[in-house]
C-alpha cells in the first residue's frame, strides 16, 4: 500500500506547513481540524515532537521525506 493512501488533503496541508516553517508560527492552541490531522501524523510517525520539553514544536520524520518523494512534493528553500 502506498503511504499517499494514509494521508488527507488536510494532513498533506499540516506536513507542508510544517516542513515550510509555518508550524512555527502556531501557539499551543490549534484549530481543532489542523490538530486533528497533526495528531494523525504524530501516530502515523510523520511528525514527531521537535524538543521533548515543548509540545507545540515539530519536526518532521525520514517517513514524511520518503512521502513528499512520493508525492512528487519539493519544498524549495528559495
Amino acid at each position: 500500500m502506498a503511504q499517499s493512501s494514509i494521508i488527507n488533503d488536510q494532513e498533506l496541508a499540516v506536513l507542508c506547513d510544517l516542513i515550510g516553517g509555518w508550524a512555527a508560527q502556531w501557539s499551543e492552541k490549534l484549530a481543532d481540524d489542523k490538530r486533528q490531522a497533526l495528531d494523525h501524523l504524530i501516530a502515523n510517525g510523520f511528525v514527531e515532537p521537535a524538543d521533548e520539553r515543548s509540545l507545540v514544536t515539530y519536526k518532521h520524520t525520514a517517513k514524511a521525506e520518503l512521502l513528499l518523494s512520493e508525492l512528487c512534493v519539493g519544498i524549495s528553500g528559495g
